[in-house]
């Protein structure tokens, strides 16, 4: 009975030209060719397709991280002065008590001061302490954490702004104690409050910058990555789109339909990966990236599923081609 090529054996049909017998060789060559190339390259593929799927997870979560902390550095920007006016009230009573008792002391020792005047400076250098600590926390931190200023110049100011509202306020309600303490409070708890409200926005400003760098070292990574699977999937693609031109040659045979359509399919994923990587390269914003080589993982695990298909339809066709 005559085979879907029209052989019978090895013996040519009637109706059946040489030309098909050439046709038959040259795909039957063609196919072997892309079983013994992509044997020798599935494992370097499967490898860079879960490499691609690594370094898009990876991505991912460093982009995550930084979107968190841009979060943080903006809550903290906004309310800066809010967290040194905490931080100041606290500093800085707890400093307006020291200075007050370190005040106190001495004018004990000199003579021209009572306990009740030592008493009355503590809870007014604590309380001008706290109050100067928390204005000059809400300045500092408001100015420093949303715009960082030259640190010496901003210590400076922050210093005297303390001293002076500390220590009008503690004089008013602890007389020369109170000055002494409030001032002593006001400053350094201004002073530290507003160190620590930049401090944490700079912290946050820190670890952004250093997720960009490392999402910028990964994206190098992803180049190196990219250009290996070019690299090897380039053979493939060779023997792919010379079994096509033979599958188009002997489309009216049905029996090489089924690669002709798998094969079609196969080099158009590939085609689309390659397209997905440079439009990737050309990208400079980190989202971007992120979306893009997340979608060029997809694709490569797509091109790879693809390829073990397009192998199947090839081991098929060889059977019947070798039979007949």
């Amino acid at each position: 009975m005559e085979n879907a090529f029209g052989f019978e054996g090895s013996s040519v049909s009637c109706g059946i030209s040489p030309a098909s017998t050439d046709l038959k060789d040259e795909l039957i060559t063609s196919l072997t060719s892309f079983l013994r190339v992509y044997s020798q390259r599935r494992d370097l593929l499967r490898r860079s397709s879960e490499s691609f799927s690594l370094t898009a997870a990876r991505l991912h979560e460093m982009h995550e991280d930084i979107s968190e902390n841009k979060t943080f550095h903006g809550l903290f920007s906004v309310f800066g002065g809010l967290l040194g006016a905490a931080c100041g009230s606290v500093t800085g009573g707890i400093g307006g008590a020291l200075g007050a008792v370190s005040a106190a002391t001495c004018a004990r020792f000199c003579g021209d001061i009572s306990a009740v005047d030592a008493t009355v400076g503590f809870v007014g250098s604590t309380f001008g302490g706290a109050v100067g600590g928390t204005f000059t926390g809400t300045v500092g931190g408001a100015i420093c954490a949303g715009r960082p200023v030259h640190k010496a110049v901003s210590d400076i100011v922050l210093f005297a702004i303390g001293c002076a509202t500390g220590g009008a306020i503690g004089g008013v309600f602890g007389g020369t104690v109170g000055t002494a303490g409030g001032a002593i409070g006001g400053a350094f708890g201004g002073l530290y409050a507003t160190r620590f409200a930049v401090y944490l926005v700079g912290h946050f400003c820190e670890k952004v910058e250093l997720e960009e760098q490392k999402i910028k070292a990964v994206k190098t990574s992803m180049m190196r990555q990219s250009g290996d699977f070019s690299e090897n999937i380039k053979p493939l693609m060779d023997e792919l789109k010379t079994v096509k031109t033979m599958s188009d040659q002997m489309a009216s045979r049905e029996v090489v339909h089924s690669v002709g359509t798998q094969t079609v399919k196969t080099l158009i994923s590939v085609t689309t990966m390659q397209k997905m990587i440079s439009d990737c390269q050309r990208t400079t914003d980190l989202p971007q990236i992120v979306s893009s080589f997340g979608e060029v993982s997809k694709q490569s695990q797509k091109v790879t599923k693809e390829l073990e298909q397009t192998r199947a339809e090839v081991d098929k066709l060889l059977v019947l081609l070798k039979k007949y």
